[in-house]
């Protein structure tokens, strides 16, 4: 069975597909591609989580310690990562900031959709 992690990825592409073609049919091919990168980059975040929890997996930690410090180091990692390719992407690339930040926020919405769904699911 798939985690609720799993889900949200696929929701994310899904989301950032969706986005992207409502973003072209209203304002054109840079906004599109600003919105998909926008997906793009919420879904790294969302890789990153999921490479940190499968690699926790295989570990055996002694300590409490030793889990809290991975789950902030995970945490900061996604921060740093995120700010960097969101920064890239407005500054470097010069995409649309705003349909990049549209992307990126619709995209983070199926970390409320994807355990919504899986609810629904067990009912």
């Amino acid at each position: 069975m798939k985690s609720s992690v799993h889900r949200t990825a696929v929701l994310q592409i899904v989301i950032s597909v969706m986005v992207g073609v409502v973003a072209y049919a209203l304002e054109g091919e840079a906004e599109a591609g600003a919105a998909i990168y926008g997906g793009v980059v919420a879904l790294i975040g969302t890789l990153l989580l999921l490479w940190r929890m499968q690699s926790s997996k295989h570990k055996t930690l002694k300590e409490a310690q030793q889990h809290l410090w991975i789950f902030y180091r995970s945490g900061v990692e996604r921060f740093l990562v995120l700010s960097l390719l969101l920064a890239i992407g407005m500054g470097v690339l010069n995409l649309v900031p705003l349909a990049v930040l549209v992307g990126f926020v619709a995209s983070q919405l199926a970390w409320i959709i994807a355990p919504l769904q899986g609810e629904n699911r067990s009912n």
